[in-house]
């Protein structure tokens, strides 16, 4: 069975912050999140990535959405869901696989070159496909373990994996389809509108506040410096000559957006061993059992955010649901008590025996320098 689909779940235990450009705000009485700009009833806040969801006139009232719980109240029929980016993931699974064949390396003693660490780390040497490939090496490429899983290098080979959008298990995303029916138990009874919170917190200058005891000692010429600063903070003005808040003034209060702790994401991966090989799916399962037990997902993990508990099931092309990973008081290990799963291991075991630095530096040469070598 050449084609393989991993679906399943992680489970918020911490908020998720994943960060996203654009001009939103908080109301600071109502708390109620929006787009626009920042003004007397209004600040500005660091909004987590949300994707559009089409909803019908049914759905429209079946979930509640009245026009005036809407970011933006002119896009009726539409409702934002926080999400994790498919982007992310895939390549947090690129870099952890990597660091399986890197360890290989390591033990035997063989080191890479910067071009092919960056190839195999980032996708890319160059960002531009190399032209000049042989038939042959191209068909290497395609074929092996990790390029062929991941594909890109300077040839631009096409992956055999696709990694999805997570989205969050509502029952609006059930009704439209992003995730199965088979996980309606796992959907949140938080309304699709109310799956992120607010978090402010105050950014504080010691030199400001005249916090810290030891400033004066430690700071050259403190006194004059500190006057400078707080004169220049005071007469900071816009082009229009209003009177603005300076930039260098972090005595302040900031907001960022977060998705709730206990929402479940489903997670859904397809693989075509057909060409890498089995080897290029035991390699993935151990990608995925390295994402499991580092954590930390998306920003603000130095406080906490973006942890969670993982559920991963293999699906066969009769549709039996096989547990990808067992869980522990150690953390998440591969199922190997599973058939299926022992037979994609044993042949990532064989596969990565044959793998070594001069075969990956060959896949991932850029041109220059095979002349330079002639």
């Amino acid at each position: 069975m050449p084609q393989y689909k991993i679906a399943g779940t992680i489970k918020l235990t911490s908020p998720l912050h994943v960060a996203t450009p654009g001009d939103r705000v908080i109301d600071i009485h109502s708390l109620r999140i929006s787009y626009g700009e920042a003004d007397s009833g209004h600040m500005n806040l660091t909004g987590t990535t949300i994707y559009p969801l089409a909803l019908s006139e049914e759905e429209m009232l079946s979930e509640g959405m009245e026009t005036e719980t809407l970011r933006n109240p002119s896009e009726r029929g539409s409702v934002y869901l926080p999400i994790f980016p498919a982007n992310d993931a895939r390549g947090r699974l690129r870099r952890l696989a990597a660091a399986e064949v890197f360890g290989l390396l390591e033990s035997r003693g063989e080191k890479l070159t910067l071009e092919t660490y960056h190839g195999m780390t980032c996708g890319a040497v160059t960002g531009q496909p190399n032209k000049e490939v042989t038939f042959d090496l191209a068909v290497k490429a395609g074929k092996h373990s990790f390029l062929g899983l991941f594909g890109g290098g300077p040839r631009m080979v096409q992956s055999c994996l696709q990694v999805n959008t997570l989205w969050p298990i509502t029952s609006t995303t059930i009704k439209g389809g992003l995730v199965p029916l088979y996980y309606e138990d796992e959907k949140v009874l938080v309304g699709p509108n109310r799956l992120t919170r607010a978090m402010f917190y105050r950014r504080i200058d010691d030199a400001l506040a005249f916090s810290d005891g030891q400033t004066d000692l430690i700071v050259k010429e403190y006194s004059t410096v500190v006057a400078d600063w707080m004169k220049e903070i005071d007469s900071a003005k816009s082009a229009d000559g209003k009177k603005e808040r300076s930039k260098k003034q972090l005595h302040t209060f900031a907001a960022i957006e977060y998705v709730v702790p206990g929402t479940r994401l489903y997670s859904e991966l397809n693989v075509d061993t057909e060409r890498a090989g089995l080897g290029a799916l035991g390699l993935l399962i151990h990608a995925l059992s390295a994402f499991a037990n580092k954590q930390g997902i998306g920003g603000w993990i130095r406080i906490g955010f973006g942890r969670f508990e993982s559920e991963f099931d293999l699906i066969t092309s009769d549709n039996i649901r096989i547990p990808l990973l067992t869980k522990s008081e150690s953390g998440y290990e591969p199922n190997v008590d599973a058939e299926q799963v022992a037979e994609a291991l044993d042949a990532w075991a064989a596969a990565s025996a044959t793998i070594s630095a001069a075969e990956l530096e060959e896949l991932y040469a850029l041109p220059e320098r095979k002349k330079a070598a002639a």
